[in-house]
């Protein structure tokens, strides 16, 4: 919970409105209830309860929905290469490693939105 606020924080400090889902579901659910290009990124926590990032990116990129190809980018401790390869597979366009700062979030935002 700790780390979420603190990457809503760093995420609003740079003008971004976030929207947080306390787990993978919940994320899943949110996306598939916005409308059509309601979100601009997502940031998925790959340890996450219920349904873990991994699972939740898979759902999304397999949602029936004209953006499905949302940008979504990994936030997370587990920074292996196998972890970053298992990011890759699911879709996800992007890996921010633990802990956040500002930079990496820009310098993944400008890569990975291009």
């Amino acid at each position: 919970m700790l780390n979420a606020e603190i990457a809503t924080e760093l995420l609003k400090s740079i003008g971004l409105v976030v929207d947080w889902a306390e787990n993978g579901a919940e994320g899943v659910k949110k996306f598939q209830d916005s409308g059509v290009g309601e979100y601009f990124a997502v940031f998925m926590d790959i340890q996450m309860p219920v349904m873990d990032g991994v699972e939740a990116t898979k759902c999304i990129r397999g949602c029936e929905r004209q953006d499905n190809d949302i940008p979504i980018f990994a936030m997370t401790a587990n920074t292996f290469a196998s972890d970053r390869k298992i990011c890759r597979e699911a879709g996800m366009n992007g890996y921010i490693a633990k802990p956040v700062n500002i930079k990496d979030i820009e310098s993944t935002l400008i890569e990975g939105t291009e």
